[in-house]
């Protein structure tokens, strides 16, 4: 009995691993192929674990790999800037995740946001992070009913599961910390943030956010 929940605890820990892959360490796993199996070879060495564990842990690590590579093709990694309302559309029904910053060149608090989305593609490389200029976005602006920037959306497969408008949710200062906005991105589901899944069951677990604003916060 022990020795099954220590198993079930194993994997588990491995299967968050695995979905929490920075971009410094999938470019690591991509430029070193073995790299990553032969870590994984030495943490199966260190353990007695069943034949049939350690093949489904290969498998998957394999799997990884091939997601990790593709994901590259399409820039994971990188904040990039859409250039036309075409590219937004591609982007979010071909993405499994993605998080998208409406934004505008001229508002202060969208160039905070910035930064903070850049910090993010860094730490979790599954997820793909861009911003399109609103200027250039006036038919999604309109039917996605944008009215406060910044407003950043989460997709999941081409659907809309979240949004954070404003700072409002972010502590309403200028100076909130990156982890902050990366709870809140955890509890929509576009991102793994470990003690967010561990603090909430379901994926809508949380209050919707609210369209209000604050006078710091800029209309469109």
């Amino acid at each position: 009995m022990a020795t099954n929940l220590r198993y079930k605890l194993a994997d588990r820990n491995f299967c968050l691993k695995m979905a929490t892959t920075t971009t410094e360490r999938a470019n690591e796993i991509l430029d070193d192929g073995t790299l990553a199996e032969e870590e994984l070879m030495d943490e199966l060495e260190k353990e007695e674990i069943p034949a049939h564990i350690r093949e489904a842990r290969l498998e998957a690590l394999k799997k990884q790999s091939q997601d990790l590579r593709l994901m590259k093709e399409k820039q994971h990694g990188l904040y990039t800037e859409i250039p036309v309302e075409k590219g937004f559309l591609d982007l979010t029904t071909q993405e499994d995740r993605c998080v998208i910053h409406f934004f505008h060149e001229d508002f202060r608090r969208c160039a905070i946001m910035d930064t903070h989305l850049e910090a993010l593609t860094k730490k979790y490389f599954e997820t793909k992070f861009a911003k399109i200029n609103v200027d250039k976005a006036k038919y999604f602006v309109e039917k996605l009913k944008i009215r406060v920037l910044p407003a950043v959306l989460c997709f999941k497969n081409g659907v809309v599961v979240d949004r954070v408008t404003g700072f409002e949710e972010l502590g309403n200062t200028d100076s909130f910390p990156t982890s902050v906005l990366e709870k809140r991105l955890g509890k929509s589901g576009v991102i793994e943030v470990p003690e967010v899944r561990a603090a909430n069951k379901t994926v809508f677990g949380f209050n919707k956010p609210s369209e209000d604003c604050s006078s710091d916060d800029d209309d469109y």
